[in-house]
């Protein structure tokens, strides 16, 4: 919410789109959308370093330096989340859960 305010107050905002990943690497991404394939930069929140697996449906925004995808859809979780919860999970499986009750748990094993 605050992202999308700031772009438009700011106006550097554009037409963003939903659109399926089909290509990641190199820290860019290939999504298609209604406006045709994009090869797009990712915007991650800071310290956070990621690329998204192919399908997934992500978020793409016209900007005056090109399109960015700001993030993925989620559409479920596989687990249990309650509200003020962090999960990092890779695609190989390996997970870490930062609790909302203070607690840190890597691979189901609390630290």
């Amino acid at each position: 919410m605050w992202i999308s305010k700031n772009l438009v107050s700011r106006g550097i905002g554009g037409a963003a789109a939903s659109g399926v990943v089909g290509h990641s690497a190199n820290l860019r991404i290939s999504a298609a959308s209604g406006g045709g394939v994009e090869k797009c930069a990712m915007m991650t929140p800071p310290g956070i370093y990621s690329l998204p697996t192919n399908n997934q449906t992500s978020v793409v925004m016209q900007t005056q330096n090109g399109p960015v995808c700001l993030g993925m859809r989620m559409n479920t979780y596989p687990g249990e989340l309650e509200p003020g919860e962090v999960v990092i999970e890779s695609k190989g499986g390996a997970r870490i859960k930062l609790s909302n009750d203070g607690n840190v748990y890597i691979n189901g094993r609390e630290f």
